[in-house]
C-alpha cells in the first residue's frame, strides 16, 4: 500500500548546528523574535568597562592549552539520503486510512495542520467516515502526512519513502521534484487556492508610498534593495513561500535571465537588507507576530488566521499562486488510482471548498499571479544562485565548542565526533571556522581561519583527535570562545559571528551561568546550543539571549535539520 524503500538507519543522532531559522528545523527553545546586530553594546545590563572587567576577571582563573594541529581526512561524501529523519517520528500521519485500498498523501502543514490549518485533513477523515466502495467492492481510504514542500520532494526524490499523492504549496516545487527525477502526475490543478505575498507593517508601508508611490511586489523589493525597510523570509529550499519569493524577486531583477550578472548583484543588495531566514511560513508568521519586522513573507491563509497580523500588517500579494496542486506519484494500480480520483472529486466538492474558504483559504481570484512557466533547471539554479550569493559577500566566522568531559565517554562523543564531520560538510569555504574542547581546562583544537581544503583537514584531525575525560568547564570554555571571536572579528570587521555548543550536561565547574548569560548579552554573539541526552535548561538559556536556538541532539532528525541550517546559514 504505502511504498517505502531504504529504510533509515539511524547513524548519527547527534548535531552540530546552526541556524536557520532560525529553522529552521529541531527542537527549538524559541523562534526568533527580531534580527540581532550581533554587535558589541546592545545590552544594557553591562557597561563596557565592566564587561570588559568581568571577563578579563573570569579568563585569568581558565588554563587554556593548545592542541597540536594534526590534518585529517576531508571527506565530501553526499549522505543527504541516509541523514533523512524517521518518518514517522518527524511526520506522523495526521490522518490514518482504514480501509481495503488505502492511499496516503504528502501535504504542507497549513492544509494538513492543527486547528485552523486542518482542512485537508477534515475532508480526508469525511471521506473515510463514507465507506466508498471501488469497483471491486472494497472500501477507500487514504491517509495523509503533513510536511514541507521541500522535505516531502527529499523523501519522493532520494526514493526514500514515497508516497501514492503530494499536495505541495505551489507547482514549483512540483517542478523541482520532476527535474530531480520524481515521477508526477497532476491529478488536480487546484485543490485549494491560496497566495503567497509579503506581510509589511503600516510604517513600511508609509516608506515606499513615500519614495515609489504605489506599494507592489516590485516597490517592496526595490525598497529593500535600497536599504529602506528590512524583512525576512523563509528557506527556499523547503518552503514553498520562500521559493516563490526567490524566483519571482529575480524575475522582477531581470524577467529574460534570472542569473544575469544584474540579476546578481540586485540579489546581492537585497541580501543585505534581509536579516534572516526562517525554516518554514509559520515560523515567519511567529517572528512577525512580535511587531518588530518590517516586513516578511507569508501566506493568506495564514495572514488571515493571524489576528496580530491582519492588525499590523498589509498583505501585499505576490509571484505564483499557491494552487495547492494535487499530483500522483509514481505508477499506481487501478485500484489506487481509483481511490486518488475519488478523493479528489470529494475534495473539489462545492461544500468541502465552502470549508475551504472558512479554513482562510483565499477565495479572492483578482490578482493577476505570475503564469510564467519556469522550468525545474532554472528553479535548482535561482536554489543554487540563493546558496552562493545569499550572504552577499559576508563571510561568516563560526566557533564550535565541543564537550570532551568524562560523561561524554562512549556513545554521545562518538554521536559528536560524526555529526562535526558530517555538518562541515555544508559549511562554504569563504566562511571562517575554529574548534575548541574543554573539560577541566579549555583547548584550542583549531584557531580560527578561513574554511579552505586545508582547515576542512585540520577540523577533522582535531575532531577525530578528541577524547573525553574530566569535568565539565562549559562557561569557562564559552568565554574563551567569546575572546577568540571577537579578537578574529577585527581582522573581518562585517563577518556574522556565531558560536556552537555541544554538551551533555550542567556545568560543573569554572564561572557559573548567570555571570555568564550577561556577558553573552552584552557581546551579542548568537550562542546556538546543542544537548545530548536530555534538554538542557542552561543551555536552552543561553541560545534564547541573541535569539539562537536549542537543538535537542537526541532527536532522529537532527543531521537532516542541521544540514539544512548550515546550508541557509554558511
Amino acid at each position: 500500500m504505502k511504498k517505502e524503500k531504504n529504510p533509515i538507519v539511524p547513524i548519527i543522532i547527534a548535531v552540530v548546528g546552526v541556524i536557520a531559522t532560525m529553522v529552521m528545523i529541531v527542537t527549538l527553545v524559541r523562534i526568533p523574535k527580531l534580527f540581532h546586530s550581533g554587535e558589541k553594546g546592545n545590552s544594557t545590563a553591562l557597561t563596557q568597562s565592566q564587561a570588559e572587567k568581568n571577563m578579563s576577571k573570569y579568563l585569568d582563573k581558565v588554563k587554556v592549552l593548545n592542541s597540536e594541529k594534526v590534518k585529517g581526512t576531508v571527506d565530501y561524501s553526499d549522505n543527504s539520503a541516509a541523514n533523512l529523519p524517521n518518518i514517522e517520528t518527524k511526520y506522523p500521519l495526521t490522518v490514518i486510512g482504514n480501509g481495503d485500498v488505502d492511499i496516503e498523501i504528502f501535504s504542507t502543514s497549513e492544509k494538513a495542520g492543527k486547528a485552523q490549518n486542518g482542512w485537508l485533513n477534515e475532508v480526508a477523515n469525511e471521506f473515510n467516515d463514507k465507506r466508498f466502495r471501488l469497483s471491486d467492492n472494497r472500501i477507500a481510504s487514504v491517509s495523509v502526512r503533513s510536511i514541507a514542500s521541500g522535505a516531502a520532494s527529499d523523501y519522493i526524490c532520494n526514493n526514500v519513502y514515497v508516497p501514492q499523492a503530494y499536495t505541495p504549496s505551489n507547482t514549483l516545487f512540483g517542478e523541482l521534484a520532476m527535474q530531480n527525477g520524481a515521477k508526477l502526475t497532476v491529478v488536480e490543478e487546484q485543490l485549494v487556492p491560496n497566495t503567497a505575498g509579503i506581510a509589511l507593517s503600516k510604517t513600511a508601508r508609509s516608506t515606499i508610498e513615500t519614495n515609489y508611490g504605489s506599494v507592489t511586489f516590485e516597490s517592496v523589493v526595490d525598497s529593500v534593495v535600497a536599504g529602506d525597510i528590512q524583512m525576512g523570509y523563509t528557506y527556499p529550499y523547503t518552503s514553498a513561500t520562500g521559493l516563490n519569493f526567490l524566483v519571482s524577486s529575480l524575475q522582477h531583477f531581470d524577467a529574460n535571465d534570472i542569473l544575469s550578472a544584474d540579476s546578481i548583484a540586485k540579489f546581492q543588495q537585497l541580501q543585505k537588507s534581509i536579516p534572516f531566514v526562517c525554516y518554514t511560513t509559520d515560523q515567519m508568521v511567529n517572528a512577525m507576530q512580535s511587531g518588530t519586522l518590517q516586513a516578511g513573507v507569508t501566506e493568506y491563509q495564514a495572514y488571515v488566521n493571524s489576528p496580530v497580523l491582519k492588525s499590523s500588517y498589509d498583505f501585499i500579494p505576490f509571484g505564483y499562486k499557491h494552487s495547492n496542486p494535487l499530483y500522483k506519484v509514481g505508477d499506481l494500480d487501478k485500484y489506487q488510482n481509483e481511490v486518488l480520483t475519488m478523493f479528489a472529486d470529494f475534495a473539489m466538492q462545492s461544500d468541502h471548498q465552502k470549508k475551504a474558504a472558512d479554513y482562510g483559504f483565499d477565495p479572492n481570484q483578482t490578482f493577476s499571479y505570475n503564469k510564467t512557466r519556469i522550468s525545474g533547471a532554472d528553479i535548482i539554479s535561482a536554489q543554487r544562485l540563493w546558496k552562493e550569493e545569499k550572504d552577499s559577500g559576508t563571510p561568516t566566522i563560526a566557533l564550535f565548542i565541543a564537550d570532551v568531559s568524562g560523561s561524554m565517554n562512549g556513545d554521545p562523543i562518538i554521536r559528536l565526533k560524526q555529526s562535526l564531520l558530517e555538518a562541515s560538510k555544508n559549511i562554504k569555504t569563504d566562511n571562517y571556522v575554529g574548534l575548541i574542547s574543554y573539560s577541566d581546562d579549555v583547548y584550542v583544537n583549531l584557531p580560527i581561519a578561513q574554511f579552505d581544503l586545508e582547515q576542512r583537514s585540520y577540523f577533522a584531525g582535531a575532531v577525530e583527535k578528541m577524547k573525553p575525560n574530566g569535568s565539565t568547564a562549559t562557561y569557562d570554555a564559552l568565554l574563551v570562545g567569546i575572546k577568540m571571536i571577537n579578537e578574529y572579528k577585527e581582522q573581518q570587521p562585517d563577518a556574522k559571528t556565531m558560536i556552537f555548543v555541544l554538551s551533555d550536561g550542567m556545568c560543573n565547574k569554572g564561572v557559573k551561568l548567570d555571570p555568564t548569560v550577561d556577558l553573552v548579552e552584552y557581546y551579542g554573539i548568537p550562542i546556538y546550543t546543542i544537548g545530548y541526552n536530555e534538554q538542557i535548561d542552561s543551555l536552552k538559556k543561553l541560545s534564547a539571549v541573541n535569539e539562537a536556538v536549542y537543538i535537542d541532539a537526541d532527536n532522529d532528525d537532527v543531521v537532516y535539520e542541521l544540514a539544512a541550517l548550515f546550508n541557509a546559514q554558511m
